[in-house]
């Protein structure tokens, strides 16, 4: 920065004339050409989309564990396993909601997912090491959803 004492300094122009710009005052002048215009749409937050990814992998997890007990020990085993898959399943039911729904689909998913980390270490105690699957996507569910970007987006306004 230079002052007027200051070699280097040029003073300014008297006979300038000055433009105003080509939008009216007030206005945003327009986007550049990577920075669209607002839609008014808010993009899912990073904690909400986590969440809903580790409830489609449990859940597929759930539905291919369920398979394989039933071919490797029959349909006893099957069913074993299809009902310790049912908070899976249901978390990966309130993940299809969380788009458009309030705070009703997260709650209900925080539910489904602390049953899945009940029976993830009912699982474990049984001594079935693989328990500890269900027992950490439980846990990261019900991590991710407590955050406040999750809370945020489950109480914002819906057209």
């Amino acid at each position: 920065m230079s002052y007027e004492n200051q070699p280097g300094w040029n003073a300014p122009n008297p006979n300038a004339q000055h433009t105003s710009p080509p939008y009216p005052p007030g206005a945003y002048p327009p986007p550049g050409p990577y920075q669209p215009y607002p839609t008014g749409q808010l993009p899912m937050p990073g904690s909400v989309r986590a969440a809903r990814v580790l409830a489609y992998v449990a859940a597929g997890l759930a539905a291919l564990g369920t398979v394989v007990a039933g071919v490797v020990a029959g349909p006893e085993a099957a069913g074993a396993a299809l009902g310790s898959a049912i908070p899976a399943i249901g978390v990966a039911i309130c993940a299809l909601l969380f788009a458009g729904s309030g705070s009703g689909a997260k709650i209900t998913a925080i539910v489904f997912a602390s049953f899945m980390i009940l029976f993830g270490l009912g699982t474990v105690g049984r001594g079935i090491p693989l328990g500890i699957v269900h027992l950490g996507l439980g846990i990261a569910i019900v991590t991710t959803l407590s955050q406040r970007q999750s809370g945020d987006w489950f109480r914002r306004p819906r057209p």
